[in-house]
């Protein structure tokens, strides 16, 4: 069955986790890292972005390599079919300005023209490979070590075993009818952009995401004045380590509004731990409410008909 097959993909990620590839680098005195990459294999640089606090991250989400990005950065590509044209356009401008490219693919043009190549396994949906995206990342910049690989692959099983909240959840979101909006702090903002992502392609639903703190700062004036929008949306909360003031912001809101606010707390010890329960619970949900509409998740024609189209005009 499709749906079968796809929670396949979903449930691979704990096999992604265990992908040891690094990059070897000529040198580590980089001004900052460059992520290039778009949708499913973008995310990852945007993930790595919130959590690796040792060197400034850039990611390019465009046909334009930043002015300033020069020798003196680290510039890595990431697309997993290695055709991704927006991708592919930074890249050469890398390579004119003499910058070396380090890549994250599994194939494509992407893997012909790098310098220094991660190639990782075909066969997925872009947006289901995030692990192999991911750890090459990890691997490089931060040493993930063997215990830590094996208690965050356990804390995954144990997610799947104990799924009936995520059914319970997914039959809400689907009875609701309504916009899911999902909300987040540091470090977990990436994860919030996943998740509308995920109900995106995943579950064919429109979403929302934004950050807490600013998003108090500008939309409760429409979801609260105008008619009380707020209504129309279903917020789901990715929970960070509380601040005391994300707390009592958070607090606040659910006085306020007249929708319910579900919150989701990452079970683990270590922000890495706590980063893929979310992860994963993303992708089961957004799966799950698919099923529930009768979608099939995996399909995405769309986007591949207008890559087709794309690529006949150059």
């Amino acid at each position: 069955m499709a749906e079968d097959k796809f929670y396949s993909q979903v449930y691979s990620i704990k096999e992604q986790i265990n992908f040891t590839e690094k990059f070897s680098l000529e040198a580590r005195n980089f001004k900052a890292i460059v992520i290039s990459g778009m949708g499913g294999s973008g995310v990852s640089g945007r993930i790595f972005a919130e959590i690796f606090q040792e060197l400034p991250v850039i990611v390019v989400d465009s046909y334009k390599l930043p002015k300033y990005v020069d020798r003196s950065y680290c510039f890595i590509a990431v697309s997993y079919s290695g055709n991704t044209e927006e991708t592919l356009s930074t890249v050469k401008e890398a390579k004119a300005r003499g910058v070396r490219v380090n890549a994250i693919t599994s194939g494509g043009e992407l893997s012909k023209i790098c310098d220094n190549l991660i190639k990782i396994p075909a066969g997925l949906q872009p947006r289901e490979a995030i692990g192999y995206l991911l750890m090459p990342l990890l691997n490089t910049f931060a040493g993930i070590q063997t215990e830590e690989r094996k208690k965050i692959i356990s804390i995954l099983e144990n997610l799947e075993k104990e799924r009936s909240p995520i059914w319970q959840l997914a039959q809400k979101i689907v009875d609701s009818r309504k916009i899911p909006y999902i909300l987040s702090w540091e470090p977990f903002t990436s994860l919030s952009y996943r998740f509308k992502t995920q109900f995106n392609e995943n579950s064919k639903l429109f979403a929302l995401n934004h950050n807490l703190s600013e998003q108090n700062h500008n939309e409760l004036v429409p979801q609260l004045m105008n008619g009380g929008m707020a209504e129309k949306f279903i917020f789901l909360v990715l929970e960070g380590d509380y601040s005391s003031r994300c707390k009592v912001r958070l607090d606040i809101m659910e006085n306020k509004f007249s929708s319910e606010i579900i919150r989701i707390k990452p079970k683990g010890e270590t922000q890495l731990e706590k980063l893929f329960y979310l992860l994963h619970y993303i992708d089961i949900l957004t799966v799950e409410v698919s099923l529930r509409l009768s979608f099939d998740p995996e399909d995405v024609k769309v986007l591949e008909n207008l890559k087709a189209e794309l690529s006949k005009i150059k």
